[in-house]
């Protein structure tokens, strides 16, 4: 009879702690999708990427965390609309050097901050002609409030989510060899405050525990630069990401990696100048991203990440990415001594 009563008590309990995962899943699900409809406005396809490199792993109370890393973003795809054109004669790269550092103060709540250094370049070679077009400064930075809304006692279930500015550190008035200020897409800054939500949920798979599913959601409000040129008004499109991974823990004689497998999905609509919508700016891009990390301690690794796009629908005609590659080091400070390391938090 006590066994009964036992194996009843461990079988609602699962019941209970699944349906917290279904509902958390579709909390987050429900809460970035509605979000993105009522705000459907975007960048242009380049720019500095900010919100994928946004959110470093859970950690207990005390820790410090670092995570430095080099992000090469190379937009070599001319396309309109979803067809891809056969002209090579512009590109783009954006190079950005980013710097993020976390504090928990519990358990519960903890602070990202995101600083970045970017490169803009642009090239566009037409009638034996080359224009080349070059900035570089320090870019924006972003503060990132995070709640760690639950978790299982042992760390097989987290759930997260945050809120944050984004902060206009980055200049926005840079000007070519002729004195003429360039467009807001070659800035290393927006010159305007953005508000981020963003929310993650990390779950290990009962069936196999050396595996971990990942879903996180980041959504951007844009704010609007007033001194645009001077005098104009420029607002970058609202921004929404949905990345769904899975990676799986190995070892490999004395060494631990971490590889895995991101699907993302990005949203974003036409830029704003003066109220009016830019023409050929926004779209949607499908994304596959590879990526391993090496853990040389339990609390130092090294990651290699590299994302392609699959498939995206552009409006107009842009040049949009064709590979991006991510490396970095991550180093965490705990307050007490780690022996284990927390589920496995992947950049998207």
């Amino acid at each position: 009879m006590t066994l009964v009563k036992t194996n009843l008590k461990i079988s609602v309990s699962l019941e209970i702690k699944y349906q917290m995962i279904v509902r958390a899943y579709l909390y987050l699900l429900f809460f970035f999708l509605i979000g993105g409809s009522l705000y459907a406005q975007t960048c242009c396809s380049g720019g500095v990427p900010v919100a994928s490199n946004l959110g470093l792993p859970p950690s207990e109370a005390g820790a410090i965390q670092l995570s430095l890393g080099y992000d090469l973003n190379v937009l070599e795809t001319l396309k309109t609309g979803r067809e891809t054109l056969e002209d090579d004669s512009r590109s783009r790269k954006t190079h950005t050097g980013i710097l993020e550092a976390g504090y928990s103060f519990s358990n519960k709540f903890s602070i990202d901050a995101f600083f970045s250094f970017v490169r803009q370049e642009r090239e566009i070679s037409q009638f034996n002609n080359t224009n080349f077009s070059a900035t570089e400064g320090i870019g924006d930075a972003v503060l990132l409030f995070k709640y760690k809304v639950f978790n299982t006692d042992d760390n097989h279930t987290i759930f997260q989510l945050g809120a944050g500015p984004k902060l206009p550190l980055g200049a926005s008035d840079k000007r070519n060899e002729q004195g003429l200020t360039l467009n807001a897409d070659l800035q290393p800054g927006s010159g305007a405050w953005d508000i981020i939500t963003w929310g993650q949920l990390a779950q290990v798979l009962p069936f196999r525990p050396s595996m971990s599913l990942n879903l996180t959601a980041i959504f951007s409000t844009k704010g609007t630069n007033d001194n645009y040129l001077g005098s104009q008004a420029y607002q970058f499109g609202n921004e929404l990401q949905l990345a769904l991974g899975i990676s799986e823990r190995m070892v490999i004689g004395n060494s631990l990696f971490d590889p895995a497998i991101t699907i993302r999905y990005r949203k974003q609509a036409a830029d704003v100048l003066n109220e009016f919508a830019v023409p050929s700016t926004g779209g949607n891009w499908w994304f596959i991203n590879p990526s391993i990390s090496y853990w040389v301690t339990p609390d130092i690794s090294f990651e290699a990440a590299l994302t392609i796009p699959i498939q995206s629908n552009i409006t107009g005609t842009q040049v949009t990415p064709t590979y991006r590659l991510r490396t970095g080091v991550f180093y965490r400070i705990p307050s007490k001594k780690s022996t284990t390391i927390d589920i496995p938090i992947f950049k998207s």
